[in-house]
């Protein structure tokens, strides 16, 4: 249940918007508390209560800006073709990164590879830090050598 995939809101966000996102969590929160385990600790309830602010804030600020939305299941198994498309690879990369344990395989579907949806999207996630801070040092190299960018 606790959410690892929870992120801060958008700096810059319009309080009033919070604050109704926030109560909206807290009227899905209170049929939860109702309806959760017995012994399920108050620390869990509040991580799920802000990832659940977090995703109804991000929903709503896609949303107004004409953005569609879907919902899709972390734990979902898909193809290796699935996989690399989310990633913007090619299978053969992607077949690659399986081979070298850097994102996790299912079980094989009889000859086919499968693929955890949350294992693509963590190993994305990680990437696109990575790339991130990398363009960030380069910036700062830049900057620092006087190379005008």
């Amino acid at each position: 249940m606790r959410s690892s995939t929870a992120s801060p809101s958008p700096q810059g966000f319009d309080p009033a918007l919070r604050g109704v996102c926030e109560k909206s969590a807290r009227s899905v929160m209170s049929v939860l508390r109702r309806e959760a385990p017995a012994g399920t600790s108050p620390e869990i309830m509040m991580d799920f209560a802000a990832s659940l602010t977090g995703v109804i804030e991000r929903t709503t600020v896609m949303l107004l800006a004409g953005k569609q939305v879907r919902v899709i299941e972390d734990d979902e198994a898909i193809t290796t073709q699935e996989a690399a498309d989310l990633l913007n690879v090619s299978r053969p990369h992607l077949v690659k990164l399986l081979d070298r344990g850097e994102i996790p395989p299912l079980p094989k579907v009889g000859r086919h590879r499968r693929v955890a949806r949350a294992s693509v999207l963590k190993y994305k996630r990680t990437r696109d830090a990575q790339r991130e801070s990398a363009l960030k040092e380069l910036a700062a190299l830049s900057q620092h050598h006087g190379l005008g960018y």
